[in-house]
């Protein structure tokens, strides 16, 4: 179920970051840009998490936890939001 949700989260926010810029017809600031690239690795993580991969080493299951990856791309996603 946690890995539907990571995937489910992932495709709404990518597809929140390629449409939502467009249609709110302005540029990104520069804090905008700034907090884009950690948003991206987290929804790739998303992804990766999603799609189902089981790392072997501790800290790469503490880096893929959903219950660090959910909350950590949802505040970032709606800094980026309340900033671009």
């Amino acid at each position: 179920m946690a890995r539907i949700v990571s995937l489910l989260l992932a495709l709404t926010l990518s597809a929140a970051l390629l449409i939502l810029p467009a249609m709110r017809a302005r540029e990104l600031t520069s804090a905008g840009h700034g907090l884009l690239m950690p948003l991206l690795i987290l929804v790739c993580a998303l992804f990766v998490h999603g799609l189902g991969l089981r790392p072997q080493r501790r800290w790469a299951q503490a880096m893929l936890s959903p219950w660090l990856l959910w909350p950590a791309s949802l505040v970032l996603a709606a800094t980026w939001w309340w900033l671009s």
